[in-house]
C-alpha cells in the first residue's frame, strides 16, 4: 500500500523547495510533506539573479548585488543606475543549504531520492510513481515532467556556459555589471556575454546564445577565452568554476495541472519569461500564491494573473528571434541606446503601462515586428502552423528533453 501524505513536491530545485519551505509556514505547518528529486543537490550547480524595488524574504542568500548593469556593443555602453532597482544574485548551494537547513528540522518532512516516472489521478488524491515505490497524495506539485511540446508554438533555447575566474591583478569594478555585451560574431543567431564581477578580482563570464539548438561544447569555450582574453584584455586568470544551461524560450501555453490533484509549478507552468530567461521572481510568487490558497481552504492555482499583452510581446520577439535570429542584436541594442535600463527591467518584469511600453516600441525597428505581426497573425499563419503540426506528427518531435543537471538552470 502507497504511503500517503498531503503534500507531494516532485523537484528539488527553486520551485520545490521554495514551496516546501512556504508549506511549513503557517496553518499548514504540520502538514506531511514529501519531496521526491533524484539529484541531492550537493554542489554550486547554477546561479540565479533577479532584481527587485526593496528587500525580500531571501536577501540573507544574496552573494552579491548591483545598482549599476550596462549594455555594450562596438559602438559604445548605454544603462547604468537601476534607479530603485537592485540586481541580486542568489548561489546554487547557498539557496539549497539554506532551505534543506529549514526543511530538516521539520519532522513532518520526508526527502526520498528516487527518480519520478509518472503520475495517476485518484478519487480526491493523486500518486506519483517513482523507480523504487509510489505514493499518494491530497496534491502533487510537480516541477520535473515537462508538457508535451505544442509544435505550433516558437521554441528556441538560451543556452550558455560560464566561467567563474580569478585574476592576478585588480580588473574589475565590483558595482558594474554588463547585462548583455554584444562585441561577438551572430552568425545569423542572437549572441552576447554576461559580466558580473563579485569584487576586483573575481568575476562571473557567460556566453549566451538564442538559437533552436545547442553549439558544439568547445565553442562557448572558445567564445569565453577570446571574450575574457581579448575584449576584456585578461591574460592572467584561473577558472575556479564552470557553469552551463539551457532554458526553453517558447509561448506554449503551460497549463496549471496535469490532473486535478497534479499541479504544476515552476518551468513546467511557465514560470520562465519567453524571451528572457528570468524566472526566480515568478517563482516566488508562484508559491506564495498556492500557499495562501491551500491556507484558506482553496484548490490550488499556479498560474498568475499577468496582462494579456505582454504575452503578445512575447510572441512577436520570439518569431523574430527564431526566424531573423541575426536581427536580435539590433533590436536589443535600440532597446537599451533610446530606454533607461530601470523602465527596461519594469518592463520585462511586466509592471509597466501601455504608455510606457508605447514609447519603447517607438524606439524600436518598426518594420521588423510589422512583418513579424504579419507571420505571427496574417492569413499564412494558420498553414504554417498546421503544415508543423503535421511535419511533428510524421516524425519525432522536437523534445523539451534538457539534462537534469541543467534544466532548470536559471538566471
Amino acid at each position: 500500500m502507497s504511503e500517503h501524505y498531503d503534500f507531494i513536491i516532485a523537484g528539488a530545485g527553486a520551485a520545490g523547495l521554495s514551496l516546501a519551505c512556504k508549506l511549513t509556514e503557517g496553518a499548514l505547518s504540520n502538514a506531511r510533506i514529501l519531496l521526491i528529486d533524484q539529484d541531492l543537490k550537493r554542489s554550486n550547480d547554477r546561479t540565479w539573479c533577479f532584481w527587485s524595488e526593496g528587500a525580500t524574504s531571501l536577501d540573507h542568500l544574496v552573494y552579491k548585488e548591483w545598482s549599476r548593469l550596462f549594455f555594450l556593443n562596438e559602438q559604445g555602453k548605454s544603462g547604468g543606475d537601476l534607479g530603485g532597482l537592485t540586481y541580486k544574485m542568489i548561489r546554487g548551494l547557498d539557496f539549497y543549504e539554506d532551505a534543506w537547513s529549514k526543511l530538516r528540522s521539520c519532522p513532518n518532512v520526508d526527502f526520498r531520492n528516487e527518480r519520478v516516472l509518472h503520475y495517476q489521478q485518484g478519487d480526491g488524491c493523486a500518486t506519483v510513481t517513482t523507480e523504487q515505490s509510489s505514493y499518494t497524495g491530497a496534491y502533487i506539485f510537480n516541477s520535473c515532467i515537462m508538457p508535451k511540446p505544442d509544435p505550433g508554438a516558437h521554441f528556441l533555447l538560451q543556452h550558455f556556459a560560464g566561467w567563474w575566474i580569478q585574476t592576478e591583478a585588480p580588473v574589475f569594478k565590483p558595482d558594474q555589471g554588463y547585462l548583455m555585451d554584444f562585441r561577438a560574431p551572430q552568425q545569423d543567431s542572437t549572441r552576447f556575454f554576461y559580466l558580473l564581477p563579485i569584487d576586483e578580482h573575481r568575476a562571473l563570464v557567460e556566453f549566451t546564445v538564442f538559437s533552436p539548438e545547442r553549439l558544439n561544447p568547445a565553442a562557448y569555450q572558445a567564445a569565453l577565452k577570446e571574450y575574457v582574453e581579448q575584449h576584456l584584455g585578461i591574460s592572467h586568470y584561473t577558472i575556479t568554476e564552470h557553469e552551463k544551461g539551457a532554458i526553453p524560450m517558447t509561448d506554449q501555453v503551460m497549463p496549471n495541472q496535469m490532473y486535478p490533484n497534479v499541479i504544476n509549478i515552476g518551468t513546467a507552468a511557465g514560470a520562465v519569461k519567453p524571451t528572457t530567461g528570468y524566472a526566480f521572481t515568478t517563482i516566488q510568487k508562484q508559491v506564495a500564491q498556492i500557499s495562501a490558497q491551500l491556507q484558506a481552504g482553496l484548490p490550488p492555482q499556479s498560474s498568475l494573473q499577468t496582462p494579456a499583452r505582454f504575452r503578445f510581446y512575447d510572441q512577436l520577439l520570439l518569431n523574430i528571434l527564431e526566424t531573423r535570429g541575426g536581427l536580435g542584436k539590433g533590436i536589443f541594442s535600440s532597446l537599451f541606446r533610446h530606454t533607461p535600463i530601470d523602465t527596461i527591467f519594469r518592463f520585462l518584469g511586466e509592471q509597466t503601462t501601455v504608455w510606457q511600453e508605447a514609447k519603447i516600441f517607438m524606439k524600436l525597428p518598426v518594420l521588423t515586428f510589422l512583418k513579424a505581426v504579419w507571420r505571427v497573425f496574417g492569413p499564412g499563419h494558420f498553414l504554417k502552423k498546421s503544415h508543423k503540426i503535421m511535419g511533428a506528427v510524421r516524425k519525432k518531435p522536437r523534445s523539451w528533453s534538457i539534462p537534469v543537471q541543467d534544466k532548470l538552470q536559471l538566471p
